[in-house]
């Protein structure tokens, strides 16, 4: 892979395995829309588009100062193509393509991932955004950009200053409680990078000290800002695609699930996300008749 600064962007060219559109809608980032033939957002307060033409990615926006982290950011030392065919020798996860092709787990900053997906329980994912959009409005940094005004994802300290009552008028219901806590320990000095280079199981134990934070989100917290690839974050859709691919659609017990999900190996975050793509295409009715 190249990298290069042209007119404004930073370019990567050389980049296999990469739909944008997929991997920003995806569900696990909240911040990136539509925009003209690629998707804006705002990352680590740099408002961006993203644009792929050919085998080159464009980070319209970008500085060439950040180019290191964009690319960290869209996981593009990564061989995704090496996941994807091991993924597709399995009979049972063949089925997820072409849908889940081209989807790249995104390397996002800790504390936005932490209270995203805090907001994400119980949630879809156009609440969630609409949630964390507001969230940014009142109080995080504005930025100017192609003509709009976009806002940074707030710091901790913002967000601790919050009350309740505030959290809970932008629409957070009963989770207000729990990310005024997280905003106030993240503000208080607690270090979430810290929790990179623990194990799987002591890093999720140690999001499981969180208010509120049970384990499917400390390993969607893990597996999407975290470097921790073979996390497997376990909602209903997830439940269901598992049981109707491994188990033929009957009744799993717990353990035999994750037994199926530790054989996927040190990627089986990353497949987690074909398999989740796969079943939200595919819709309950027609998973639960497989």
């Amino acid at each position: 892979m190249d990298t290069f600064y042209e007119n404004g962007a930073v370019v990567f060219r050389g980049v296999e395995c990469f739909d944008i559109e997929k991997s920003c809608s995806c569900g696990q980032a909240f911040r990136w829309r539509p925009f003209m033939d690629g998707q804006m957002g705002v990352v680590r307060g740099e408002p961006v588009v993203l644009r792929r033409e050919g085998d080159a990615v464009f980070v319209h926006g970008a500085s060439p100062a950040s180019a290191a982290g964009w690319a960290e950011y869209l996981d593009l030392a990564r061989d995704y193509a090496s996941i994807e065919e091991r993924a597709k020798a399995d009979p049972r996860l063949a089925v997820c393509f072409p849908e889940a092709h081209g989807i790249r787990v995104f390397n996002q900053e800790p504390f936005e991932a932490l209270i995203s997906f805090i907001i994400s329980q119980n949630n879809n994912i156009k609440r969630i955004a609409g949630i964390i959009e507001r969230l940014c409005r009142y109080c995080g940094e504005p930025v100017a950009f192609m003509g709009e005004t976009l806002y940074a994802f707030p710091a901790p300290e913002r967000i601790a200053a919050l009350t309740a009552e505030e959290l809970t008028g932008l629409g957070t219901g009963y989770r207000a409680p729990f990310i005024k806590a997280a905003a106030e320990r993240i503000a208080g000095g607690y270090e979430l990078e810290s929790l990179r280079d623990m194990s799987l199981s002591e890093a999720r134990a140690e999001l499981l000290t969180f208010l509120g934070i049970g384990p499917k989100v400390a390993d969607c917290i893990l597996l999407f800002s975290l470097g921790h690839s073979d996390a497997f974050p376990v909602d209903v859709w997830i439940d269901r695609a598992v049981k109707a691919l491994f188990f033929e659609g009957n009744k799993a017990k717990k353990a035999e699930l994750y037994e199926a999900v530790d054989k996927l190996g040190e990627y089986s975050g990353i497949i987690q996300q074909y398999i989740f793509q796969y079943a939200r295409k595919l819709g309950k009715k027609k998973l639960e008749a497989k």
